[in-house]
């Protein structure tokens, strides 16, 4: 991919069967961002999500990607949480060529839509938590961190399963972005305390 790209070209849509086999190479050059920090670099031998993961997203209409110039610079993969009223962010990944453009934040945003479209009161998901471009990139779009006390089942679930393939946990932080409109306040909030209850319930 070229790195000579018009940032105002990038264009936010739906995945079609036909990107899914490009996805897993965006995916992994992304990754290659974590070499700036020695103790990372062992995340890009670890697997991407394959072509036939994404496809199965695709069938839930939940995967969003970023095209410039009729190239696909960044994706993202979503799954809905609906006894939560959450949409989930399992993975964001821009190629390389076409980071610092604002394509993870337009994903981001698209996501939020799609949540607002399904019912949805807030997003949610993890990443490393003191890492510049994590956090805090997260942080300015509207997410915060959720503290490991108000974990319910479903962030257990996503901890140990991160544990499992050999994430440091210990770096590791959920995030949520509630989107609820000031009118529908009291009921997201409810939503949201189903989300946040620790007992899962």
């Amino acid at each position: 991919m070229s790195a000579e790209h018009d940032k105002s070209a990038c264009l936010i849509r739906r995945a079609l069967p036909s990107d899914a086999a490009l996805l897993p190479e965006i995916e992994h050059s992304a990754a290659s961002t974590f070499t700036a920090d020695p103790s990372l670099h062992f995340i890009l031998d670890m697997p991407v999500m394959s072509a036939e993961q994404h496809l199965e997203f695709m069938q839930k209409g939940h995967v969003l990607v970023a095209e410039c110039d009729s190239m696909l610079g960044g994706f993202l993969v979503a799954e809905t949480m609906p006894d939560e009223g959450c949409l989930h962010v399992w993975e964001l990944s821009v190629h390389q060529d076409f980071q610092r453009r604002g394509f993870g934040r337009k994903l981001l945003d698209a996501a939020a839509d799609l949540a607002k479209a399904q019912g949805c009161a807030s997003l949610s998901l993890t990443t490393f938590g003191d890492i510049p471009w994590n956090r805090p990139f997260y942080e300015s779009c509207g997410y915060q961190v959720l503290p490991v006390s108000q974990y319910n089942a479903r962030f257990r679930s996503i901890a140990e399963l991160e544990q499992s393939i050999g994430l440091p946990i210990e770096r590791r932080v959920a995030m949520i972005r509630t989107i609820y409109s000031v009118q529908n306040r009291s009921v997201s909030r409810h939503i949201e305390r189903k989300c946040r209850n620790s007992n899962g319930e």
